[in-house]
């Protein structure tokens, strides 16, 4: 089963390579909870939504797995992003400006007869939306 659910997560990380949203219901229970700080929480019509509205932001988005963890019905899932911002979006508050970002990130997934019923996903959100200008660098604060 371990392999299995692995496998499953990655099917997720073709929704967001892809944009495709059909795959959402083969991976997630239909009462799945999907937490995203800072966002709020979603299920799974708004994480679908939320998918769609990022990849017409960066339609050039990609993930890669960095090292998985299997824990019984627990995966955790550490990984790297990157792509390029060309589209309008309501999920960025900028104009697209053609600017490159790149970050870390990490999910933990538990899941139940085979389908994700919870998932949490912790990415650099703050290095992102500095990185495409939305957000200034903020100062060093060391000295």
């Amino acid at each position: 089963m371990t392999e299995e659910l692995k496998g499953k997560y990655h099917l997720f990380t073709d929704v967001w390579n892809t944009g495709n949203l059909s795959l959402l219901a083969e991976i997630f229970s239909a009462d799945a909870v999907y937490h995203m700080p800072p966002f709020p929480d979603m299920n799974l019509d708004a994480l679908g939504h939320f998918v769609a509205g990022f990849r017409k932001a960066f339609p050039d988005f990609h993930v890669t797995f960095d090292e998985e963890i299997i824990a019984g019905d627990t995966t955790v899932h550490r990984w790297t992003w990157q792509g390029t911002f060309t589209g309008e979006s309501p999920v960025i508050p900028a104009p697209p400006n053609g600017k490159h970002m790149s970050g870390p990130g990490c999910s933990v997934v538990h899941w139940s007869a085979g389908k994700a019923v919870e998932a949490w996903h912790h990415g650099d959100w703050l290095g992102a939306l500095q990185q495409i200008g939305v957000i200034p660098p903020l100062e060093n604060v060391s000295s």
